[in-house]
């Protein structure tokens, strides 16, 4: 098979394994806005298992420049298109479009669920905080002297 030919199937490889990536993305948003724990483990688990296939599709690219004397990189990919006869160059060049921009949704998306990630660890820390006496909200135990009692939350009203 000729470089062309790999580099063609190789790239409608990687497109089918990043459509399901961000298809997954999408429902991974779906079970954190649901705060579904095990859909989550499930999605995690898909998810390494995607990146690990998305990793050995990069070496895979890689070995196929290497073999071919070509140093791998963007540039690189975009100047072999135009040695290229039609068909090939146009369908080539359509499907590395395709393929970079669905890596970019999955990056955008990834970055979605990141925050609401980190959200969802914030909105945690502070609920954690409050019911350990550890804010000024929930600063309301005082002393027989009339000072506020920090960390004092779980105790029992018999010793408040």
């Amino acid at each position: 098979m000729n470089f062309s030919a790999s580099l063609l199937q190789l790239l409608q490889r990687q497109i089918a394994v990043y459509t399901r990536f961000l298809d997954l993305l999408h429902e991974e948003q779906a079970a954190l806005g649901h705060v579904q724990p095990d859909a989550l483990e499930k999605l995690t688990a898909e998810r390494a298992r995607l990146v690990a296939a998305l990793e050995a599709q990069e070496q895979e690219m890689r070995a196929l420049f290497a073999n071919a004397k070509i140093i791998f990189s963007a540039r690189a990919v975009k100047q072999l298109f135009t040695t290229l006869a039609e068909p090939q160059r146009s369908q080539l060049a359509k499907l590395w479009r395709q393929l970079l921009a669905i890596a970019a949704d999955c990056k955008q998306q990834n970055a979605v669920n990141s925050k609401i990630v980190d959200t969802r660890r914030q909105q945690t820390d502070r609920v954690l905080r409050i019911l350990m006496g550890q804010t000024t909200l929930a600063g309301s135990t005082y002393a027989a002297d009339g000072r506020v009692q920090p960390g004092t939350a779980s105790a029992s009203l018999a010793t408040a």
